[in-house]
């Protein structure tokens, strides 16, 4: 199975981006292959799909990369390194990076992993995205797609 996964915070301004993302894909019924999953801000969620059926993984996320609110990058957890700094692992706080890796040193079975981030225009308290990222959803919502099928 396939999964394109949406992380982030409905509270958070456009942290929601890949939450957001998601629910426009499970709204407009374009699961074609894949599953669309809403991980919400929990990341840990993950391990729940980490599987031997699992095939591959886009995870959508707010990512802070210094460039233009709304521009995309496509990258594996190979090629990053979290700045993210954690008190610890918990439900309300979470690193995908850090999941994946304790994750892998517990033995579960990583598939290829690639992650879409999103540069966010702001994190303020907000229930509602910017309009740089919020007039982007259907874009955003092709190119993950597009992206999720040409991973192996």
């Amino acid at each position: 199975m396939r999964y394109l996964m949406g992380l982030g915070n409905y509270t958070a301004g456009d942290d929601a981006i890949g939450v957001r993302v998601i629910e426009y894909i499970a709204e407009h019924n374009l699961e074609d292959g894949f599953r669309a999953i809403d991980m919400g801000a929990n990341s840990l969620n993950l391990v729940a799909y980490l599987d031997p059926d699992t095939t591959a993984i886009l995870a959508i996320d707010a990512t802070k990369m210094g460039e233009a609110p709304g521009e995309v990058a496509f990258f594996t957890p190979n090629e990053v390194q979290s700045h993210k700094e954690l008190r610890g692992l918990s439900t309300h706080e979470g690193d995908l990076l850090t999941v994946l890796e304790i994750a892998k040193q517990a033995g579960y079975p990583i598939p290829p992993i690639v992650i879409m981030g999103i540069e966010p225009k702001s994190l303020q308290p907000s229930m509602d995205l910017t309009p740089e990222l919020g007039k982007k959803i259907k874009h955003y919502s092709e190119l993950a797609i597009s992206h999720l099928k040409t991973m192996p």
